[in-house]
């Protein structure tokens, strides 16, 4: 697991850029469901994590308050739920030895930084689903604007043509003339400052998508890098413990089994006496 959370921090380290279909297109409802699951499936992993490592520690404590109880004669008192038979201890067995020095070791263990880079990250996806919220509402705002941009385009469109040809067909007096001009030049202003709103929006609307992208590319890039980095930290931390443990559980020679050892191999073989 070290290698593979290693490999992972790495590979998100290297990510300069976020490409794929759906780059560079509007966000949809589907994209933003997508964000929302992620969050409640990070929610879901970090509380799985605690919960596993919470569930080693109440289960050596259990395991260790158990052994000191039942196993050793003497009464075992606690601070702090920690039991404080001490390690080297004469005539205390090896195994409450060894549990003892598991549990007091797991009570101490850094493992909250792995919780903390998930809760950040998923902020970060929190975030970003806001960010595609003020994306969607950015383009209705701009789908609103153009069609009604359209419109109004198509209605002065129909009453040009009808004031061009009323002026070539009918003999009106010029007062009425002007003033239909004058109305006309009114409602070609206000469509021209409909369409120049449009492309304000529109280019609101980019900078939204931008936004998006940023988030995206940073959040996941620094997030995930973040969260893998502290993984592959429990998990190199997680296996060194482990490893002492065994070491600790390991077959060892006293004094005595190896002076008697040594006796053994200094006596001469019956054989070779025999032979001489």
């Amino acid at each position: 697991m070290v290698e593979s959370h290693e490999a992972q921090r790495q590979i998100m380290f290297e990510v300069n850029s976020f490409t794929c279909p759906a780059y560079g297109k509007f966000c949809n409802d589907a994209q933003r469901h997508a964000t929302l699951r992620l969050e409640v499936e990070l929610r879901n992993w970090r509380s799985c994590f605690v919960s596993y490592v919470s569930a080693q520690k109440a289960y050596i404590e259990a395991l260790d308050g158990w052994l000191s109880k039942f196993i050793l004669t003497d009464t075992i008192r606690y601070s702090r739920g920690i039991s404080s038979i001490a390690p080297d201890r004469a005539g205390t067995p090896p195994l409450v030895v060894i549990c003892h020095e598991w549990h007091t070791t797991l009570s101490r263990f850094p493992y909250k930084r792995v919780p903390f880079t998930m809760r950040n990250f998923n902020r970060s996806v929190r975030v970003l689903w806001l960010k595609q919220g003020e994306e969607q509402q950015q383009k209705r705002k701009v789908d609103g604007l153009a069609k009604e941009l359209d419109k109004k385009a198509t209605a002065y469109k129909r009453a040009e043509n009808k004031v061009i040809e009323t002026k070539l067909l009918e003999h009106r007096p010029e007062q009425d003339a002007r003033q239909r001009m004058e109305q006309l030049s009114e409602r070609k202003e206000a469509l021209s400052a409909l369409r120049r709103r449009v492309e304000v929006e529109k280019a609101r609307h980019h900078h939204c998508m931008r936004d998006t992208h940023d988030v995206t590319l940073n959040g996941f890039k620094i997030g995930l890098a973040s969260m893998f980095e502290a993984l592959a930290e429990f998990s190199r931390d997680s296996v060194a413990l482990y490893e002492d443990l065994l070491a600790r559980s390991g077959p060892k020679e006293g004094p005595e089994k190896a002076a008697s050892a040594a006796a053994i191999e200094q006596q001469p073989c019956p054989a070779a006496v025999e032979a001489t």
